[in-house]
């Protein structure tokens, strides 16, 4: 088949068979071997065999030291920075006198027709205290402050109870509603509401403030041991969460008021002929608290004005002792110092062998 596409030749770019052969004549037919001897062709000449040797095995004494590698860091036990939960405890007859206080207390002072039923106690501290479910979101915290001005008592107001308690005051009937944030005009009908709580509770508590934040409440109260008491307030038919947080060391003014009638009953169970008198002196012993022998330079003392500081030189928590007698009798017990009510107080933490 004749082709119309023009020969090799004809473009001009075939090549001649005399220059063909003149180009396969010039290509060598073998290649010489590379020997170790024959130095290596660069761009400037050969390579004498220092250089291929400087090359090969570089002198690296000018280098530089390496870096030290890292020190190994070793994982460190941190401890476990979370409160362990409060001590569960017996549900005490004090405990439901407290929820039967502050039933009536609700329905006297707030307007709302609840009923409080001592569900749990425990105890723990306020921090310990204030780890539950009823401080969340729409929650309200009272606080109740001491006649020293430490914060005593605090309230845990759940969210569904203080919209319970706001709808009352406006008028309106308590309902289950979503949680939502206190706003500021509800805060402060919570505070004019649970103002008279305090005094229900106990006669020397005064109402100090209303917060929403727990940990800004934990923060307010000081360290000590409390009674918790979680409490379930019935309003209608619905059963609304609350905690009651007390400190042990300021709890009632009251506490130690029973002492008289006790002594009354002694004497009225005292033998015939035995004055009342020597029947209540029989069971009288006479302790010597004792903290603790205190050295103080003469020119301290001179300076002593009111108001002015005296450090003791010991821990706070260094325990009291109690002796027999005076100063030199026995040790019998040990316990801390603190108050109850307007009264100083021991509490004893541990008890030797003549107690026993």
């Amino acid at each position: 088949m004749k082709t119309d596409l023009p020969l090799a030749a004809d473009d001009g770019w075939d090549m001649s068979p005399r220059r063909e052969s003149d180009i396969m004549l010039d290509m060598p037919t073998t290649f010489e071997p590379i020997t170790p001897d024959r130095p290596l062709p660069t761009s400037r000449g050969v390579l004498s065999a220092a250089e291929i040797e400087a090359l090969l095995r570089p002198n690296l004494d000018d280098m530089p030291e390496p870096e030290p590698e890292p020190e190994q860091v070793e994982d460190v036990q941190v401890c476990d920075l979370a409160l362990p939960p409060a001590q569960p405890t017996d549900v005490t007859d004090e405990a439901r006198r407290m929820a039967s206080r502050l039933s009536l207390a609700l329905r006297d002072g707030c307007g709302l027709k609840a009923a409080a039923l001592a569900r749990a106690s425990a105890r723990g501290s306020f921090d310990q205290g204030l780890q539950t479910d009823c401080a969340g979101t729409g929650s309200a915290i009272a606080c109740f402050t001491a006649p020293g001005g430490e914060i005593a008592a605090m309230l845990v107001i759940s969210a569904p109870l203080a919209n319970a308690l706001i709808e009352t005051a406006c008028g309106g009937h308590p309902s289950q509603q979503k949680a939502r944030m206190l706003t500021p005009m509800d805060a402060a009908l919570l505070e004019g509401l649970v103002r008279p709580l305090g005094a229900a509770l106990a006669s020397s508590l005064k109402f100090s403030r209303i917060e929403t934040d727990p940990e800004f409440a934990s923060a307010l109260a000081g360290p000590g041991q409390t009674t918790i008491l979680d409490l379930d307030v019935r309003v209608n038919d619905a059963k609304m969460p609350a905690r009651l947080i007390m400190a042990e060391d300021d709890l009632f003014d009251g506490a130690s008021e029973p002492a008289p009638v006790r002594s009354r009953q002694m004497a009225l169970s005292a033998p015939a002929g035995v004055p009342a008198a020597a029947g209540a002196g029989a069971m009288t012993a006479v302790l010597t608290a004792r903290i603790a022998s205190l050295s103080v330079p003469l020119s301290r003392l001179a300076d002593l004005k009111p108001g002015s500081t005296l450090l003791l030189g010991l821990p706070s928590d260094q325990p009291v002792e109690l002796l027999t007698g005076g100063r030199d009798g026995a040790v019998v017990a040990e316990g801390q110092i603190g108050r109850k009510g307007n009264r100083m107080a021991l509490r004893i933490s541990r008890r030797t062998a003549l107690l026993r």
